[in-house]
């Protein structure tokens, strides 16, 4: 695997002009039991779009492989060649579904599309994606895993820590081993962005992780805990001065304000 040079921006690639959808369809699958640590045939059947007996043949081929695992209840989770950290499946699959219905809402009346994110160290994953019905809108990102400090997300849930906890995430030998080391003009930067996040209340991405792509993100919160969710709401280049809008701004405040007043209630 090739490094990328220090303080180089990872991109995401373009979408192959001949795509394998069987394929496209098997990876989906990996990233889905990545983030949510466990998913049921008939559920993984509606967020791919395909038959049940078609999901049950790739997570078959998945457990051959030793990516998946079944128990006894037939719920299919991560097996040892996935070789990654999980989040908490039970408690990001409940957030999930308890703020579903209101990203629904949300996107359609806004017409962008939205996230909902969660920073994990020094990566920022993209646990659901919301896409409205405008052709014009960016795609889903679904499973993506990107850089933190390159993202909206990962900088306003990053504006939350110490500077302590920043010095160690982006300037220690693990920082180096890791190949997130970040050079002091790179992290008195990242410290500016970070403080103008804290003193707004969103952080922006200014086509950084993918061009044409500009987003804007809120932290979302429960009662007492160190957040660690976030709504990311990106929008193409032709709309990138929506950032900037207060009407749009004030409607996001609203959103954030409704999500974290579940969450303190549900949880």
């Amino acid at each position: 695997m090739n490094k990328r040079g220090r303080g180089q921006e990872q991109k995401l690639a373009e979408e192959p002009k001949y795509l394998l959808k069987s394929v496209d369809n098997a990876l989906e699958l990996l990233q889905i039991l990545r983030d949510r640590g466990q998913i049921r045939v008939a559920t993984a059947a509606d967020i791919l779009g395909v038959s049940r007996s078609t999901t049950h043949r790739l997570l078959k081929m998945l457990e051959y492989r030793g990516f998946a695992i079944q128990d006894e209840n037939r719920v299919y989770m991560p097996g040892h060649g996935m070789n990654v950290a999980l989040p908490s499946a039970e408690n990001i699959n409940k957030i999930a579904n308890i703020l579903d219905p209101s990203f629904k809402t949300f996107v359609n009346e806004i017409q962008e599309t939205v996230s909902l994110v969660a920073r994990y160290g020094t990566t920022l994953r993209f646990i659901d994606t919301y896409v409205p019905s405008d052709v014009a809108a960016i795609s889903s990102r679904q499973g993506i895993i990107l850089p933190a400090h390159q993202t909206s997300g990962g900088k306003i849930l990053l504006s939350f820590l110490q500077e302590q906890v920043l010095q160690s995430l982006y300037r220690s030998n693990v920082a180096k081993r890791a190949n997130v080391f970040l050079t002091l003009s790179e992290f008195n930067s990242l410290l500016r962005e970070l403080s103008l996040a804290r003193e707004s209340g969103f952080a922006t991405n200014m086509a950084k992780t993918e061009r044409g792509v500009y987003a804007i993100s809120m932290a979302i919160q429960s009662a007492g805990d160190m957040p660690w969710l976030a709504f990311a709401l990106a929008m193409p280049h032709s709309r990138r001065g929506l950032i900037h809008d207060r009407k749009l701004l004030g409607k996001c405040k609203a959103f954030q304000i409704s999500l974290n007043q579940q969450l303190n209630e549900e949880l």
